[in-house]
């Protein structure tokens, strides 16, 4: 349902619109200029009702300031007025941004009729905007391939040139000993500089000369490329080596030639060997794909399936996956891609506010409830009435508050901090954990009761391991992504390398796409080129071997965690190795202290830890 925002400072008036649009759209009032650009700066709207004549602000300014604010400057303004010098208040409007001007007393249906068209066209204007960024997005990608394929031709006509223009290869003969029979000038120079016949061609010096002497000693024939020379541009030689056909024993016929160009050229082409932009799986691409959410695997399709239907209505959900698998990204749909959308989506990180304040920050206060309780306060769930707040990381919320969502979740019921009596909200509740609920409501630290009110439908996130095919994918998206953050337009980063994008399939990535990201974020950052490659990798990630900071994000039992970290019956037999490793993750955290003069969020960003993770890791090495 649309909802509008009426403006008329006739509270008959603003009654007389609501009657007119009860059932079809939603509407808010306001009396005044100055109470309309507050709900427009809190709420969302689809379509604003104004009256010219107001107290303190006028109709006309009120919509210049609409217009001029990029967060409302998209919503059509729509005059109702019967203040009328005809053309002059109609041209006003529309220069000030309106839409449309509708003269008073009101016809119904005309009123009605004109609030669907400009919603219609508003609807139209949308698609068109989307439809020119996804063509903008296309056109960007083929100019950027074109390129690619101009300067792999250009690379291809160099390496013609190069070949084309190559000296004749110098050669030399040897005996099977290694004595020099004879040779020309170009080969002594490059191999032998003063060598003369008869003597050994193993007295030069030189990786070229010790690989001839090595392949003849041996009898062996064959060819080896070799860099040669000091400088910036050192030289390449290719060596061959092979048997002259004779009576006796067969003596060799050494050849060198200078490859330097054409080497060159075909490193500029191997280059441009990156992987191939990622296809879709198949035919199988489903009906509905959640917002901002980037994959196509197969193992995908299920979730989206299941947040299509989810996303209509208002039922009780909770989020399992690991860190960084996008479970905001999941609630955020189930919210904005559904009926709710303009109203309010608070999101709240259980482990982020202190246990002293979470309770006063989530209900609110009254005045005087405690020291320093000038005011009430709002909170959190009152804020979010009638739409939807989501309990990020709820396993980190203590007992006592546990009991208090539980009465949420069952009645609607809030009591701030200092109430006598219970307030009602309309609040739809997300939750989202990393952690095992059930585990912990078998180990005592979670209440069954908030459990089994929170497990009305459950939605399981898959790891990035478990859809390594949208590596590509991602790493298209955050290329896109960094490249503009990072003014790349001129000299842009077109994909990875195969090599590249090999490493990161096998890497397991504990952390999954948030750390995938921060992965993508350092090359950039250190200035890779124009294709990223292996080498613009962190060491990690090339040995294949997670840092510190993912195996602390990472829950226990996860592929890529240290074996030592898991909570497996057979790990008792190594605790001492455990108390190494915590010891080892205690002094990390320490010195990251120390080095931030006690501030645990810098010293969590310097560990490359979230602050849920960083809190919880303190309280269980005890710091």
């Amino acid at each position: 349902m649309a909802r509008i925002l009426a403006v008329d400072d006739s509270e008959q008036n603003l009654l007389l619109i609501e009657l007119y649009l009860k059932g079809e759209f939603e509407v808010v009032t306001a009396t005044s200029g100055r109470a309309a650009l507050d709900l427009v700066a809190r709420q969302d709207f689809d379509l604003v009702l104004l009256d010219v004549v107001l107290p303190e602000l006028n109709g006309f300014e009120v919509c210049q300031r609409l217009k001029a604010d990029p967060r409302t400057a998209s919503i059509p303004v729509v005059f109702l007025s019967g203040r009328m010098r005809e053309d002059a208040d109609k041209m006003q409007g529309y220069e000030v941004g309106a839409v449309d001007y509708i003269t008073k007393p009101v016809d119904r249906q005309e009123l009605v009729a004109r609030i669907r068209v400009m919603l219609q066209l508003r609807e139209a204007r949308r698609q068109l905007e989307r439809t020119i960024d996804r063509l903008q997005g296309e056109l960007r990608l083929q100019q950027s391939r074109l390129e690619e394929v101009g300067a792999e031709l250009e690379d291809r006509r160099r390496l013609d040139e190069a070949l084309e223009h190559a000296p004749a290869p110098a050669a030399a003969v040897v005996e099977p000993d290694g004595r020099l029979v004879a040779a020309d000038p170009g080969f002594l120079a490059r191999i032998a500089p003063g060598l003369t016949a008869g003597q050994r061609l193993a007295a030069a010096a030189g990786p070229a000369a010790a690989w001839l002497v090595e392949q003849v000693a041996h009898g062996r024939e064959g060819t080896q490329e070799v860099r040669f020379g000091d400088g910036a541009a050192p030289r390449r030689l290719r060596l061959s080596c092979r048997p002259l056909a004779g009576a006796g024993e067969p003596r060799w016929l050494l050849l060198c030639a200078d490859v330097s160009e054409s080497a060159e050229a075909r490193e500029r082409l191997a280059a441009h060997a990156q992987a191939e932009p990622s296809q879709a799986h198949g035919d199988d691409v489903p009906r509905y794909v959640i917002s901002n959410f980037v994959g196509r695997a197969p193992v995908l399709h299920q979730l989206f399936q299941q947040v299509d239907r989810l996303r209509h209505g208002r039922a009780t959900v909770l989020i399992y996956g690991e860190t960084g698998t996008g479970k905001e990204l999941v609630a955020r749909a189930l919210h904005f891609d559904g009926p709710h959308a303009n109203r309010p989506f608070i999101p709240i990180h259980c482990g982020a506010i202190s246990p002293e304040l979470i309770e006063s920050e989530l209900f609110g206060y009254e005045k005087g409830a405690f020291t320093g309780a000038l005011n009430s306060k709002e909170g959190l769930f009152r804020a979010a009435d009638g739409g939807t707040i989501f309990l990020d990381e709820i396993a980190e919320t203590a007992m006592d508050l546990q009991v208090k969502l539980l009465r949420v979740l069952q009645q609607g019921e809030i009591r701030p901090v200092g109430a006598a009596r219970p307030l009602y909200v309309d609040v739809r509740i997300l939750a989202a954990t990393n952690q095992d609920l059930l585990a912990m409501v078998r180990a005592g630290t979670f209440r069954a009761d908030l459990y089994y009110r929170l497990e009305v439908v459950t939605l399981r996130l898959p790891s990035l391991r478990e859809r390594v095919e949208d590596i590509a994918l991602l790493a298209e998206h955050f290329i896109a992504h960094f490249n503009q953050l990072y003014a790349r337009s001129a000299n842009p980063v077109r994909g990875l390398s195969r090599g590249a994008l090999q490493v990161l399939q096998r890497y397991p990535w504990p952390s999954n796409v948030r750390e995938f990201e921060n992965v993508l974020d350092r090359a950039f950052a250190l200035g890779c080129g124009t294709v990223l490659r292996e080498e613009d990798l962190p060491e990690h990630v090339l040995r294949n071997e997670p840092s510190l900071a993912a195996d602390l994000a990472a829950p226990p039992g996860v592929p890529g965690r240290p074996t030592l970290l898991r909570d497996t019956p057979e790990e008792s037999a190594v605790v001492s190795l455990r108390d190494q490793r915590a010891r080892s993750e205690r002094s990390a955290i320490q010195r990251a202290l120390e080095a931030h003069h006690g501030d645990k969020l810098a010293a969590a960003r310097s560990l490359g830890l979230s602050r849920s993770t960083f809190y919880r890791r303190l309280k269980e090495l005890g710091l």
